[in-house]
């Protein structure tokens, strides 16, 4: 009797050991499935624009010059040109961004710069996750309408031409979104002036004397069209002045007559 006892109790522990080894064992394969894929990670999709300034005393070089540095593909989105001032919008492949903007640089009075980046790499990935989706559904339906019914077929075709909209516009949206990727914007501006000097400082500061003596002579032709103006009212309220006061005066003068008459 004690050895069946010793044999029962014996193997009662052998299955809670077996019990606790399972729990372990869960424990581990639950830890080993805490993986972070690959495939979510988004491509890196970043839009860049450039700014910057350049100060010259030969504007129109630049002006010839910077439609010989873009390539076949590249475009101008904007220009606006002056006497002694000039603005661009170019589209430069970000590939060569940096060597177009190296360039520009070396060869000019570069005076200020920024760049500044854009992540879009969710809203990308977001938009192509969508499509994906839309995509699917076409496809179920597709597979749907080759047997349904006349009122069903109705139903798939009003459901699918929902679908379409959305996937054209969302293809569109990707497809601004990988030109503006591909494409960088670089914003230029280009100062000139007539003094000869190596100093951008003295440059400047004969680009301000300049563009304040323009002010000057501004205001002053602005006061001259004020002037003339109001010219035509001035006229006419100072004659109706000049006859008022010279009734004042002859109605005095009759009334002091008529005192010195008593």
């Amino acid at each position: 009797m004690k050895k069946v006892i010793g044999i029962l109790f014996f193997f009662l522990i052998f299955l809670v050991g077996c019990k606790n080894e399972d729990v372990i064992y869960d424990d581990d394969q639950d830890d080993s499935t805490t993986i972070i894929l690959a495939d979510d990670i988004p491509t890196r999709k970043i839009i860049y624009e450039v700014n910057m300034s350049i100060h010259t005393t030969n504007l129109q070089e630049i002006i010839d010059d910077l439609p010989t540095r873009l390539e076949s593909d590249e475009w101008f989105d904007r220009q606006s040109i002056s006497d002694t001032f000039a603005t661009f919008t170019i589209r430069i492949k970000t590939e060569r961004l940096d060597s177009f903007i190296a360039s520009m640089k070396e060869e000019y009075n570069v005076y200020q710069y920024d760049k500044t980046g854009t992540d879009i790499s969710l809203q990308y990935q977001d938009k192509s996750n969508r499509i994906l989706a839309i995509e699917a559904q076409i496809d179920r339906l597709l597979v749907l309408y080759d047997n349904a019914s006349l009122s069903d077929m109705i139903v798939i075709n009003n459901q699918l031409s929902t679908l379409e909209v959305e996937l054209q516009r969302l293809n569109g949206e990707l497809a601004v979104f990988d030109s503006l990727v591909d494409y960088s914007e670089v914003n230029i501006t280009i100062r000139g002036s007539r003094l000869e000097t190596e100093s951008p400082f003295i440059a400047r500061v004969g680009v301000a004397f300049i563009s304040g003596w323009k002010g000057l002579i501004t205001f002053f032709q602005e006061f001259v069209i004020v002037i003339v103006t109001i010219l035509p009212f001035g006229i006419l309220l100072g004659g109706l002045g000049f006859g008022l006061r010279f009734f004042i005066k002859r109605r005095n003068r009759k009334a002091d007559l008529k005192k010195q008459i008593k």
